[in-house]
């Protein structure tokens, strides 16, 4: 115990001049130099970029979008012309005339076409227009979020599918040191130099061990296929995916300016605010929209209509009437029941909420990447602990093969370090995607995020 110990101190030293060592290596301010998940593994910088087109999410984000810019161009439709009319033809119908004594046999057409077009609505249709527009921006705007989103948890499975690697190969070696430890009992109890409990014991171990085994592939068998839907590919083999997550030790990048510059800014930086502000805005043109429901609304018409009737009985008599027209015509709803100052009441009340809705979400911003600054800079503290306690104990494993070499180890101490080992560098692993994560959510609060550049930049 006390030689152990000892290697655990030389160990540590070492990992504190690796650490020094690499603190000197400063990150620049370029965006890919950031400490990122993808700044280390450009696979996964592709993944993110074809998952803007092809990850079922966005599918059905991108239809989300072609819906909304056809719920537009519907909007905008009522500020253009319209066109349209009716066609009659009636073979068969029965007149009543006075001047006759019995009833007419007649057959009738007539048609009316007309083209219309508004000219005054108190400015609803521009708003409505407007609306629309706007309506447009809002669906992108959570298109963009929805994306944001989904660039962190795919971020966050990809590092997790490393370390569930690497926890997969830490049970399989624990698997194999059970299997052989049954193996020596079972040599040892043969020679009666243990007792049946001891071999219980041996065997409970080993059975412990081939269900950590099995749940760990299952685990990571899913985590694969899960991955793979989240992105819209083919599930990653097994050669694919990375054996360590690197140390992500460097000079800390300096986030400091970038809070202050988000938090000085008069108005936030971020989709659901924009969202939100959207809403107000359409809540705005919705109100002044319902103030012109009970004015005249003045229309400009050209048209023709005609209306024909010919009389079975005698073919010679005939009526048509034929007109040409054009002019401007009034639409006036005078009284609807109050409606109205319902619908603006119900506007108001509304637009208020959501403005109580913009302000508290400014201020959970404003805090939430305050919060968030301060928990990457514990991330890179608990990095370094974990850092420092991998090399320590990769020192350790080290000096044991070398006394192995020696024949002052056994196979069995060695494997014990390496599995030690194992799990040291499943902590490491563990401490630096939680720094990455973190540094990831900070810059994606912020929307700096170098990720949604990926997202199509509009015409």
């Amino acid at each position: 115990m006390p030689r152990l110990i000892r290697l655990l101190a030389v160990g540590t030293a070492i990992a504190c001049l690796a650490a020094t060592g690499a603190r000197s290596q400063p990150y620049a301010t370029d965006p890919s130099s950031l400490p990122l998940p993808e700044t280390y593994f450009p696979a996964l910088k592709e993944i993110l970029s074809a998952a803007v087109s092809q990850s079922p999410r966005m599918v059905a984000r991108n239809a989300e979008n072609a819906a909304a810019e056809g719920n537009r161009i519907v909007m905008r439709s009522g500020q253009l012309p319209s066109f349209g009319g009716y066609f009659g033809y009636f073979p068969w119908e029965r007149d009543w005339r006075a001047d006759l004594p019995r009833y007419a046999d007649v057959n009738r057409m007539n048609f009316n076409f007309a083209i219309n077009q508004p000219i005054y609505h108190w400015g609803a249709l521009q708003n409505t227009t407007r609306i629309g527009e706007i309506q447009l921006r809002m669906t992108e705007g959570q298109t963009a979020e929805g994306y944001r989103i989904l660039v962190q948890e795919i971020r966050g499975q990809y590092l997790a599918l490393v370390i569930k690697k690497a926890a997969l190969a830490k049970a399989r070696l624990s698997l194999h040191m059970a299997e052989d430890n049954v193996a020596v009992s079972q040599t040892k109890l043969e020679k009666k130099v243990i007792s049946e409990g001891d071999m219980f014991l041996a065997r409970l171990g080993l059975d412990r061990s081939k269900l950590a085994t099995d749940q760990g592939e299952e685990d990571f068998n899913y985590t694969k296929l899960y991955f793979a839907k989240l992105c819209g590919a083919p599930a990653l083999s097994d050669s694919q995916i990375p054996d360590e997550i690197p140390d992500a030790m460097g000079q800390a990048p300096a986030l400091e300016p970038m809070l202050s510059t988000y938090t000085g800014q008069k108005e936030l930086n971020s989709y659901n605010l924009r969202y939100l502000s959207d809403q107000i805005e359409v809540e705005k043109l919705t109100y002044q929209n319902i103030t012109t429901r009970l004015r005249p609304q003045l229309n400009f018409q050209i048209a023709t209509s005609q209306d024909q009737t010919s009389y079975t009985t005698n073919i010679a008599a005939k009526y048509r009437l034929t007109s040409i027209y054009t002019g401007f015509m009034v639409n006036w709803s005078i009284f609807d029941g109050f409606a109205t100052r319902g619908a603006a009441a119900s506007s108001l009340a509304h637009r208020r909420e959501l403005e109580q809705s913009y302000k508290d979400l400014s201020a959970n911003l404003t805090d939430q990447a305050r919060n968030q600054l301060k928990q990457v800079g514990f991330a890179r503290r608990g990095m370094e602990i974990a850092n420092r306690l991998l090399e320590s104990s990769s020192g350790a494993l080290r000096d044991k093969k070398a006394d192995a070499a020696r024949g002052l180890a056994s196979d069995v101490d060695v494997n014990t370090f390496q599995l030690a080992y194992h799990e040291a560098q499943i902590s490491a692993f563990s401490a630096r995607s939680d720094y990455l994560m973190k540094t990831a959510d900070f810059l994606s609060t912020l929307l700096q995020d170098p990720a949604l550049a990926n997202l199509p930049k509009k015409p």
